[in-house]
């Protein structure tokens, strides 16, 4: 029993024991007050504030970057769709395997045009001709 009451008299001359004991039950306890997590949360902040910032920096480059990475992935598929198309009407003539990829660029270019909600005439006209025009070579067997 002594030393209880030494424990006890320990605690009351030293409040910083007080404190640290009664976070420390209340964390413990099933109650959802949970002082350690407040306090550890309040330093990781101060400590890391400027490398979280960084961080929040970084993230909205890339996806600035991943954006305008996909924008040339599409400029290019769109380049070399009307460039192929471009040259079945000036009269060269195409693989079936030139043929198979433009096609298969072209409704990967169409997909994305769709759940983009993007307009654009030009290609429209283009993949008409195009899809047209491989339908006339298929039947034929007309491919280099």
């Amino acid at each position: 029993m002594d030393i209880l009451y030494s424990i006890w008299d320990l605690a009351n001359d030293n409040p910083e024991i007080m404190i640290v004991g009664s976070m420390t039950l209340i964390q413990i306890t099933p109650i959802k007050i949970e002082p350690w997590t407040v306090v550890l949360r309040w330093l990781g902040k101060g400590l890391n504030g400027n490398v979280q910032h960084q961080l929040d920096n970084l993230s909205s480059d890339v996806v600035e970057m991943k954006k305008d990475f996909n924008s040339k992935i599409i400029n290019d598929m769109r380049w070399n769709i009307l460039n192929f198309s471009n040259s079945c009407k000036n009269g060269s003539r195409h693989t079936r395997e030139q043929w198979h990829y433009t096609i298969s660029q072209l409704a990967e270019y169409e997909s994305y045009v769709k759940n983009e909600g993007v307009i654009n005439g030009v290609m429209a006209e283009e993949s008409k001709y195009l899809k047209k025009l491989y339908h006339e070579s298929c039947e034929k067997n007309d491919f280099l």
